[in-house]
Order: C-alpha cells, then structure tokens, then sequence
C-alpha cells in the first residue's frame, strides 16, 4: 500500500480561453442588439424637435373689448322716393303742357313771351324738364306766343270752391272779394259781358250767403 499522505485539495482551476471568448461574443451580440433596438424605437417616433421648433405657449390674453360702431345707412345716389322729374312738355301747345303738369298735381303758371296770340307753343319749362320735384311744385310754362282770348264761365249760385276750379279750367284766376266761404253772390266780369279777358286775366266773385 502507498503511504499515507495527507488529502490536499486541488487548487482551483481558472477560465478556459474558449469560455472567455464564448462570454465576450455573447456579451457583444447582447450589445448590439440592445443598440438596434434604440435605433429602430427612436425612427418610430421620430427625430427629436430642436429647442427652436418646440411650439411655443403664451399666457392667455384677455381680448381688447370691441367698440361697436354704426354703420353707415345705404347712400343716397338718386332722388328722394316722393319725387319724380318734369316731363317734356315742349312738344305740344300750352294747354296741352297744363293738362300734363296738372295730372301729375303740379302747380302751373303760364309765362307769355310774345305778340301773337295763335303761336301757343312751349319754348321751356322752370324747373327744366328732368328736374326732381314733388307734388305741389309750382312749375313756369314759357309759351311763345302771346295770350289768346279766354271764355269767362258762368259760376253764379255755385260754391265758393267749385266756382274757383271752373274758372281756373278755363285758364283764368279767381280773385276773392269776401272770403271763399258760402256760394258765389256775384261776378265780374259775367260770362255774358262781352269777351274779354285773356288767358292769366283775373274773374273777381263774392262768396257769402245771399
């Protein structure tokens, strides 16, 4: 037998190279799979903003109040709407100018500009034709003849107004001696007086109670 000899333990044994080199290689594949990784994340969500084109937030203003302000109305660019324009009456003699002028309820004034009373033609009107006006505008009639011979009615008994209305159709004036109340007592000159007055001429009639 072999003699006894104390028990030793061996003494420990160190990493083979293969060992080394197969941790090394795992721990380098385990880096760089980490690396792909973050690089394949970071390509999801995109690149990061620069400082410069992070989106910048400002505090809340509180909105200046609004003054309302009035608006201006429609611009009057033509007439008024209780107006219209004098028509050309120079086309036609004046009484045919009148019955116009009348019908459009305008006032009338015949202006008689020459000496022969057969020449009843309407040189111009005042305001000229195409004026604005409205009802109760007085309107002149420039005739260029002279005044004809005017019929003088008979309005005895009528009233007052409608005598004055016969007498104006006949192109003359009534003129009021005592007012225009109560029925005509009296005329001059009377539709059997000879003839005459003229066109403008004035018929004097008393109004009363007889």
């Amino acid at each position: 037998m072999t003699p006894y000899e104390p028990y030793e333990p061996d003494e420990p044994r160190g990493w083979s190279p293969i060992a080394v080199a197969l941790i090394a290689t795992v721990v380098l594949l385990l880096g760089l799979g980490g690396a792909i990784w973050g690089i394949q994340a970071a390509s999801r969500r995109g690149p990061t903003p620069s400082p410069s084109a992070m989106p910048q937030v400002f505090p809340t203003q509180t909105p200046a109040p609004v003054t309302p302000t009035t608006e201006p109305g429609p611009t009057e660019t033509g007439a008024p709407a209780d107006t219209f324009p004098v028509p050309d009456v120079t086309t036609g003699d004046f009484q045919a100018a009148r019955k116009k002028i009348r019908e459009l309820r305008l006032g009338w004034q015949l202006v008689f500009e020459g000496t022969d009373p057969a020449d009843g033609s309407v040189r111009a009107t005042e305001p000229a034709a195409g004026s604005p006006v409205k009802k109760g505008t007085t309107v002149k009639i420039f005739v260029r003849g002279a005044a004809p011979s005017a019929t003088v009615p008979g309005v005895m008994g009528l009233p007052c107004s409608q005598a004055a209305g016969i007498i104006v159709e006949q192109g003359l004036y009534p003129q009021y001696d005592t007012g225009r109340e109560g029925s005509v007592v009296s005329q001059s000159p009377l539709a059997s007086d000879p003839q005459t007055l003229h066109w403008n001429d004035r018929v004097r009639i008393s109004c009363g109670t007889s």
